[in-house]
């Protein structure tokens, strides 16, 4: 659609919602449409600050349209307010943009259920159940196929734990279960609020990361071989946690960064308990 067509139908829009707005995903860039003639505004402020976060929504519903080509909605919570809101992946000129329409959800519309908390409540366990490992509280690999795939990354690291069949094999599944918890606690306690942790699968995780120099990468990838070799399990304190990591560095696509640091760990694993870099 041009312009114009895009500001006719964000008018007509705005008989049924509070809000439309335009979204670009992966600078989290809003515009809003202002003139008869398709003149769009760029706001000052990024799309995620309309919820009153500092970093980019950690379930993003344009990233969602953007990735799946498919209608998408979402609940949001700003204080006691909530809004819900639709997404469409929609194109301007030969430019592809994620079209958002916001809706405050009323008391009046609360009517169907037992009441706000309620619904509070249930939206938040099914976005836990959604995006989130049950057993390491880490991202899974839903999340990262609808939220972080499509987007340009600085750097991109996979890591697993060194012998972890025999682990499994030797103290049994609990011992790995706690195995696998316990890397990933170190791991968030060494990564920023801003990074993200993926179980990618088994004992694979995947840690993505945005605005970081190299030296600052490769420094926070040893820090977290050294927090995992220097930890132990209370239960099995004989058991010696290790991990390999391959680490991939460069502004690109996520599943290209991946890729990479794939590879460079098949590389740390062939000597285990090391970090290797492009």
């Amino acid at each position: 659609m041009t312009r114009k067509e895009a500001w006719q139908l964000a008018c007509q829009l705005r008989f049924v919602f509070d809000r439309v707005r335009f979204v670009n995903a992966d600078v989290t860039e809003q515009y809003l449409p202002l003139t008869q003639e398709g003149e769009f505004e760029k706001s000052p402020y990024r799309c995620y600050q309309t919820w009153l976060r500092e970093e980019r929504c950690p379930n993003c519903i344009s990233v969602r349209a953007l990735s799946t080509e498919k209608k998408t909605t979402k609940f949001e919570f700003v204080g006691d307010k909530i809004f819900h809101i639709t997404a469409n992946l929609v194109e301007i000129e030969g430019k592809s943009c994620v079209m958002e329409m916001i809706s405050q959800i009323s008391d009046d519309t609360m009517l169907g259920v037992h009441g706000k908390n309620e619904f509070i409540e249930a939206i938040s366990s099914y976005n836990t159940k959604l995006y989130i490992d049950a057993l390491t509280g880490a991202y899974n690999r839903n999340y990262y196929e609808e939220q972080l795939r499509d987007l340009d990354h600085e750097a991109v690291a996979m890591l697993d734990i060194d012998d972890f069949k025999r682990i499994n094999d030797t103290y049994g599944h609990p011992a790995g279960d706690a195995a696998l918890r316990a890397v990933c606690h170190k791991i968030r306690a060494d990564i920023r609020s801003t990074d993200a942790l993926v179980r990618f699968g088994g004992d694979e995780f995947l840690l993505v990361f945005r605005r970081i120099g190299r030296d600052a990468f490769a420094q926070k990838l040893e820090k977290i071989r050294h927090s995992v070799e220097e930890n132990s399990l209370p239960d099995w304190p004989e058991l010696n946690l290790s991990v390999s990591i391959g680490g991939a560095w460069r502004e690109r696509p996520a599943a290209d960064l991946v890729g990479q640091a794939d590879r460079l760990l098949y590389q740390a694993k062939t000597q285990k308990n090391m970090v290797r870099m492009d």
